[in-house]
C-alpha cells in the first residue's frame, strides 16, 4: 500500500505543477491587462507613469494565480480517478484506495493496481500542453507591450510632439541631476528636503519616458520647484548665520532714538532752550513713526502707505524737513522684503542729500540716518547695498537706474547663493 501511496503523491505533484502554471498564466494575463490599461491612462494621468507600477501589476496578477494553484485542494481519490481514466486502468487505483481491510483479496487488488501504476509515468498521464491559458497570456502581454512602446515610437508621433518629447527628456535629465545634487548636499536629518529630492527625481524619470504632456510637465515642475524653494528658504532661515532683517530694524530704531536725542541736545545748546522744548522741535512724522515701529509685518496697504510717506521726503524738490524716523521707515521696508523699493528710495534720498537744496540741519540729519541705516543693514541680505552706502553715499546717488537694477540683481544672487542647499541643507 505504501508504494501505491507514493505513486499517487507523485501524480498529485505533477497535477499541482500544471495547475500552478495554468492559474499563474491566467493571473498574469489579468495583471498584464490591468498594466496595459494603466499604461494607456498614463498618457493623460501622469501619476500612472511608472514602469515599476506596471511590472508590479503583472507580477501581482501572476502571484495571485500561482497562489491559487498552490492552495487549491487536491485529494488522493480525485487524483486516482483521473489516473484511472487517463491511463485506462479501469478504476484499479481508485478501488485500491477504497480498500481498508487486510484480506488476501484486498492485498491482491492493491498489488494489481501497484503493478499497473508503476508502468505509468506522471508526465505521460498529465502531459504538458500548450493551450488556451498560454494564448490568453500571450495576447495580454502583447497588449501591454503595445501600450508601453507604441506611444513612444517617434514615427507614430507628430513633429510637434517629437519636439516636446525631446525637450522633456532633456529637462527630465536636468531634474534628476538637480535631485542628485540636493541629496548630496542635504543632511540626512533634513527628511522633508530629501523627500522633495526623491519626488524631483521621480518627476525627471517620468519626463524622460516621453509619456507626459507638456502641460503636465510644466505644472508638476512649477509646483515641485515652488515646494523645493520654500523648503530651501526654511532651511536657510534655520541655518543661515546672517543677521535677520528684524534685528536690523530694531538696531535702526535704537539708532534713530539716539540721533533724535542728540539732535535735541545740540538744538537746546545752540538755542539755549530746555531739552524738552528742543525735543518737540526735532522734525518728526507721527504716522511714519507708527508704521516704522509697528510690531510684526505690514499689511499690503500699510506697506504702500509707508512707501508713499518716504517718497515724499525722497523728492529732491521737496521742502519737507527730514524726520528722525526716516531711517527706521527704510529699515521697515527692507524688513518687509520690499528690497527694490527700499533701494530706490535710498538712492533718491542720496540724490536729495547731494542736490544742495537742503538745509544744513536736514543734510546732517539725513546723512547720519543713512550712516546708521547702512550700519544696521550690515550682515543682512542687503549687506551689499549697505556697503555701498557706507563707502560713498554720493556714488549711490549718481547711480543710473540700470546700475541700481544691477546692484539689486547682485543682492538677489547673493540671497540665492545664501539659500542654496550647499549652505542651507548641508549642515
Amino acid at each position: 500500500m505504501a508504494n501505491l501511496t507514493e505513486r499517487i503523491h507523485a501524480m498529485r505533484r505533477r497535477v499541482r505543477l500544471l495547475l500552478v502554471e495554468r492559474y499563474g498564466l491566467i493571473g498574469g494575463a489579468a495583471g498584464a491587462v490591468v498594466a496595459a490599461v494603466m499604461a494607456l491612462l498614463s498618457l493623460r494621468y501622469d501619476a500612472l507613469i511608472s514602469y515599476t507600477l506596471w511590472a508590479g501589476a503583472l507580477v501581482f496578477g501572476t502571484g495571485v494565480g500561482v497562489a491559487w494553484g498552490l492552495l487549491r485542494k487536491l485529494d488522493d481519490f480525485t487524483i486516482a480517478l483521473a489516473v484511472d481514466r487517463r491511463a485506462g486502468l479501469k478504476e484499479r487505483m481508485s478501488t485500491a484506495l477504497m480498500v481498508s481491510d487486510d484480506t488476501s483479496w484486498a492485498e491482491a487488488l492493491v498489488h494489481d493496481a501497484r503493478e499497473h501504476v508503476t508502468a505509468v509515468s506522471p508526465k505521460s498521464v498529465f502531459p504538458h500542453k500548450f493551450g488556451m491559458p498560454h494564448w490568453v497570456f500571450g495576447g495580454a502581454a502583447l497588449l501591454l507591450a503595445c501600450a508601453v512602446v507604441l506611444p513612444q515610437v517617434p514615427a507614430l508621433q507628430s513633429s510637434g510632439r517629437r519636439q516636446e518629447v525631446t525637450v522633456m527628456k532633456r529637462q527630465g535629465a536636468k531634474l534628476k541631476s538637480i535631485a542628485k545634487d540636493i541629496r548630496k548636499q542635504t543632511s540626512p536629518s533634513h527628511t522633508e528636503m530629501r523627500k522633495l529630492a526623491n519626488r524631483l527625481e521621480n518627476l525627471g524619470k517620468k519626463m524622460q519616458t516621453g509619456r507626459m504632456t507638456r502641460k503636465q510637465a510644466m505644472l508638476k515642475t512649477r509646483k515641485l520647484t515652488k515646494e523645493v524653494k520654500e523648503q530651501q528658504n526654511l532651511l536657510a532661515r534655520r541655518n543661515s548665520p546672517g543677521k535677520p532683517m528684524e534685528q536690523a530694524q530694531l538696531e535702526m530704531r535704537k539708532a534713530a532714538e539716539q540721533l533724535s536725542q542728540k539732535m535735541a541736545m545740540e538744538l537746546a545748546k545752540k538755542e539755549n532752550i530746555p531739552l524738552a522744548q528742543a525735543m518737540n522741535q526735532v522734525p518728526s512724522d507721527k504716522r511714519l513713526a507708527e508704521l516704522a515701529r509697528k510690531d510684526g509685518p505690514l499689511t499690503e496697504s500699510e506697506r504702500k502707505e509707508l512707501e508713499q510717506a518716504v517718497s515724499k521726503y525722497a523728492n529732491r524738490n521737496s521742502s519737507e524737513p527730514i524726520p528722525s524716523e526716516l531711517g527706521e521707515a527704510l529699515a521697515k521696508l527692507a524688513q518687509s522684503q520690499d528690497y527694490q523699493k527700499a533701494a530706490e528710495l535710498m538712492k533718491k534720498l542720496s540724490q536729495r542729500l547731494n542736490s544742495g537744496k537742503m538745509s544744513k540741519s536736514d543734510q546732517e540729519s539725513l546723512r547720519k540716518q543713512m550712516q546708521a541705516l547702512a550700519k544696521s543693514l550690515k550682515g543682512t541680505d542687503l549687506d551689499k547695498l549697505a556697503k555701498a552706502m557706507r563707502q560713498n553715499a554720493e556714488a549711490l546717488s549718481k547711480m543710473s537706474d540700470e546700475q541700481l537694477k544691477q546692484l539689486m540683481k547682485q543682492i538677489a544672487e547673493a540671497q540665492k547663493m545664501q539659500k542654496t542647499l550647499a549652505k542651507a541643507g548641508g549642515g
